[in-house]
């Protein structure tokens, strides 16, 4: 209990969502990446233990990206319950910051650190990927989808920690 005898039921509340976010995110990234694998060279070229590590890495990224984009999605909209608050401006944000950072690290691993590599049936745009540009488009408004399905509940009380519960004593429960 914090010093105002409150519980921080906010706080786990907006923790529970970034959880969810996370979770939701990271099994919408791990299909995404499978499902592009044959548009990569490693594809190709490389063991089934080598596949399987560069998808783990890369889906490990992917919700690490999501976290990053949801956090800057929250400060455009001043709030970490924007899927709730403002879903329009924090999917902008999210679409926005996702794809940035995917096109500069895309053309920094593919051009600059060779760490990775198209194969011919990957379609380009500018000679950036166009599945890992999808995936920031579709992605993430999906999960943002899936998060207000799973606690609509949040959209009628704007986002806010539900109020507080007490016993017929008058305690917190």
């Amino acid at each position: 209990m914090s010093p105002t005898g409150t519980s921080g039921t906010a706080r786990g509340s907006a923790l529970r969502v970034l959880g969810a976010w996370l979770l939701i995110s990271l099994a919408l990234h791990l299909a995404w990446e499978v499902a592009q694998l044959p548009l990569y060279s490693l594809w190709h070229e490389q063991r089934p233990a080598y596949i399987a590590w560069a998808v783990i890495h890369c889906t490990a990224g992917d919700g690490l990206i999501a976290l990053g984009t949801y956090g800057a999605a929250g400060v455009l909209a001043r709030s970490l319950a924007w899927p709730w608050r403002a879903p329009r401006r924090g999917l902008a944000a999210l679409w926005a910051s996702g794809l940035a950072w995917t096109a500069f690290s895309e053309w920094r691993h593919v051009y600059r650190l060779d760490s990775w590599a198209y194969a011919e049936s990957m379609p380009t745009v500018a000679g950036i990927g166009l599945a890992p540009l999808a995936q920031w488009v579709v992605v993430p408004a999906l999960a943002l989808w899936c998060l207000r399905e799973w606690n609509p509940a949040q959209a009628d009380r704007g986002g806010a920690a539900p109020p507080p519960r007490f016993d017929e004593e008058g305690k917190r429960r």
